[in-house]
């Protein structure tokens, strides 16, 4: 396989606020979903190992029976807390009280883009064998490309949110569409400028949005309330429970 790698910032995270002469080459990629192990913890929620031909990912499955919406947030540091004061985390919690399931999802090279695609497919397949019908990605930095280039590659995502988002790798984004892309930056982003944001909502079809928050930082800390409550209206809108009829 080619190695896909983009410049990588201070944070270890791709990044091209540029352009890259480096090809992404989707035909590389091959990921093989070969197993999974399950341990449920004490606090309700279960550790995931997904076995693959690429080797194991890790991930934290907070479940929500009875329900065929999953949001799954790639990647988010060692502990998959996310950023934001550990916004996956927390958002997980709420969530699986409203009806969606959500995936916290782990990466073995979190240096090498196209990896980090495959850990996403991986997830992808093991949320499909579990009975999930509409998954929204979520991505952090260098993992809102790796949302956007892995919606490409599956039917059941419904909609992509990028955080602080990087422009490389998301440069197919316009094939997302007719489903939701959610884009969100910080102006005072030190790491990726927000002009990345306005570049992947310019590329990008509708349905489409783009907030910029001002005197925000790459780690969106300082809006991490109105950012929560954003993501959890977002989520619920595109992945919560479906409506049942009348008498049903």
């Amino acid at each position: 396989m080619a190695s896909s790698k983009g410049p990588a910032d201070s944070n270890g995270h791709l990044s091209d606020s540029s352009s890259s002469n480096e090809e992404i080459r989707d035909d590389d990629l091959v990921v093989n979903f070969k197993g999974v192990s399950a341990e449920p913890r004490e606090d309700g929620t279960v550790e995931i190992v997904m076995e693959t031909n690429r080797g194991n990912t890790p991930a934290i499955l907070h479940p929500c029976e009875g329900q065929d919406g999953v949001v799954m947030f790639i990647g988010g540091g060692s502990h998959l807390k996310g950023p934001a004061g550990g916004i996956y985390e927390n958002l997980a919690k709420e969530l699986a009280e409203k009806g969606v399931t959500s995936l916290r999802v782990g990466q073995r090279k979190p240096d090498i883009f196209m990896e980090c695609v495959g850990d996403a497919l991986a997830a992808i397949s093991f949320l499909k064998g579990i009975g999930a019908a509409r998954i929204a990605l979520v991505g952090h930095s260098s993992n809102g490309a790796v949302a956007i280039k892995s919606a490409n590659f599956s039917n059941l995502v419904t909609s992509v949110a990028s955080l602080a988002g990087q422009t490389f790798g998301a440069q197919d984004v316009s094939e997302i569409a007719p489903r939701n892309l959610l884009v969100i930056h910080g102006k005072s982003d030190q790491v990726l400028p927000y002009s990345d944001a306005q570049r992947i909502y310019d590329w990008a079809e509708e349905p489409k949005e783009l907030i910029i928050y001002d005197k925000t930082g790459h780690g969106l800390n300082e809006v991490k309330e109105e950012l929560y409550q954003k993501l959890i209206e977002w989520i619920i809108e595109h992945v919560g429970p479906r409506e049942q009829s009348p008498g049903s």
